[in-house]
């Protein structure tokens, strides 16, 4: 069974701040402030709208992918340390395959 403990961590840290999430993602032993904008995840969760109280859930479901995003920006472009990594829908469509956690086939 996989260790859940981050993944959690993180949804309980994970705020609403109006238009974005706001989180932490923790990248070469340091913790880096981020933000997904609302419209990035509506459009990876193929959603197009949500009640206050689903988004947070909706982040839920989608923070491995969100994750993977926010590590791969970190690593392709400069970021200012201690400066917020914000998330915008164009950092998903050019994420490579490799960069995304394995999602494990639906059984039959």
């Amino acid at each position: 069974m996989p260790n859940d403990s981050q993944s959690s961590e993180t949804v309980r840290s994970a705020r609403l701040d109006g238009r974005r999430v706001l989180f932490e993602v923790e990248e070469a032993g340091a913790l880096v402030p981020c933000s997904i904008s609302l419209g990035a995840l509506q459009d990876i969760s193929a959603r197009r709208h949500f009640k206050t109280a689903e988004v947070l859930q909706c982040f839920a479901k989608a923070q491995p992918r969100i994750e993977a995003a926010a590590r791969h920006k970190l690593r392709t472009r400069f970021h200012a340390p201690g400066a917020m990594l914000n998330l915008w829908a164009d950092d998903f469509e050019d994420l490579p395959a490799d960069s995304l956690p394995h999602q494990p086939a639906a059984a039959s």
